[in-house]
């Protein structure tokens, strides 16, 4: 098994250690190809000395003078809305499901808001519910609360700017009659 390239560029720079380096001068000694590629890397090498050596301190130089004689450019102002911001997937991911989110609730308040709200408050003596709901919806809930039981109190509480018309016969009933919960 022939040695790979960089063992023989290390062989040929005198890198390789002295148990292997015996090893490695029969085999390059009998094998063509490994003789090959040492013989074209004693070309480059023979090749990189030739060269004549390259004058590079006047463009160097040149490179200087250039810079030292350039205006340095103004920064630029950096604006909140240029400002680049790099943020990991799972948390860009999760601003956006909270931002989704926050979006669908608006929308479901804004859709739900002339509904009113219902609050259950449950004591000993039985279970109160209070409606807000709009003067277009009472007459309903009126009829779903009211049924045919005739135990249910319902008790509105209106605004103190709400004149009402009086439809229908009136009803006389004696407040003894009447039983009311103590608030």
């Amino acid at each position: 098994m022939c040695p790979d390239r960089q063992i023989l560029s290390a062989y040929l720079d005198g890198e390789v250690g002295s148990p292997w380096e015996g090893t490695i001068a029969e085999h390059v000694a009998s094998c063509e190809s490994c003789r090959s590629v040492i013989d074209s890397l004693q070309t480059v090498r023979h090749a990189l000395q030739r060269g004549a050596e390259v004058d590079w301190q006047q463009p160097m130089d040149r490179v200087r003078q250039r810079l030292l004689h350039r205006q340095p450019a103004a920064p630029p102002k950096e604006t909140v809305w240029r400002r680049q911001v790099a943020l990991p997937v799972p948390v860009a991911v999760l601003a956006a499901a909270l931002l989704l989110t926050l979006g669908v609730a608006v929308a479901v308040l804004a859709a739900r808001s002339n509904y009113g709200y219902v609050r259950v408050t449950r004591a000993p003596g039985g279970t109160e519910f209070q409606f807000a709901v709009p003067y277009d919806k009472v007459e309903a809930l009126l009829k779903s609360v009211g049924g045919s039981d005739s135990a249910v109190e319902s008790v509105m509480t209106l605004p103190k700017n709400v004149k009402l018309v009086p439809v229908g016969e009136p009803m006389m009933v004696k407040s003894a009659n009447v039983p009311r919960k103590k608030q």
